[in-house]
């Protein structure tokens, strides 16, 4: 009798892709820790290369106090990876957006880990926030998020995560009294 050896191969094959690695953050965080924070209608784009974008926006509104730039009806370019590629932003021409990100050598930068929405979905609460300063003037409370909603005490205001989207549209971490805590909302 023939024995016969049978022997199985397993190939494998891993793909790796670099793909965007962020937090999600509330709003008046991402606001605290962006160069910059505007309102402005998207007028054109541009391909820069294969892997990078330049859309021509015209600032309707700059939120953050402090800075130079950008001017109130000024056009600049934001520089984004493409839609391919990782952390890639897409905005629709002719829309207006509430944008945030950084500058770096005089270029002004933005991508998915940071804060970029319509201005038509932003709740009524954030539009608020930002027109009247709330997120601005209220940079030094942090906002922490609690894992598995298990909120240990501390300085700032806690985000239990099963209701963090509640506090992202609804709420702002404010200062009052000499501590941080969230405005009055439904959360």
């Amino acid at each position: 009798m023939k024995s016969t050896l049978l022997f199985l191969c397993v190939v494998s094959v891993v793909v790796i892709t670099e793909a965007c690695k962020c937090f999600l953050s509330h709003p008046q965080t991402n606001f605290c820790r962006s160069d910059y924070v505007i309102k402005a209608r998207i007028l054109g784009e541009s391909n820069v290369d294969d892997f990078r974008k330049k859309y021509k926006v015209q600032v309707l509104v700059n939120y953050k106090s402090g800075y130079t730039r950008p001017f109130r009806d000024s056009v600049i370019w934001i520089s984004t990876a493409t839609q391919s590629a990782a952390c890639g932003v897409t905005f629709d021409i002719g829309s207006t957006y509430a944008i945030t990100g950084s500058i770096s050598n005089g270029e002004f930068r933005t991508n998915t880990c940071t804060w970029n929405k319509k201005v038509t979905d932003l709740t009524s609460f954030q539009r608020n926030a930002l027109q009247n300063g709330i997120y601005r003037d209220n940079c030094n409370c942090k906002i922490r998020s609690c894992p598995h909603n298990v909120c240990e005490q501390g300085e700032g205001c806690l985000a239990p995560y099963a209701t963090s989207s509640c506090y992202d549209e609804q709420a702002a971490c404010k200062r009052s009294l000499g501590t941080c805590q969230w405005t009055q909302n439904s959360c």
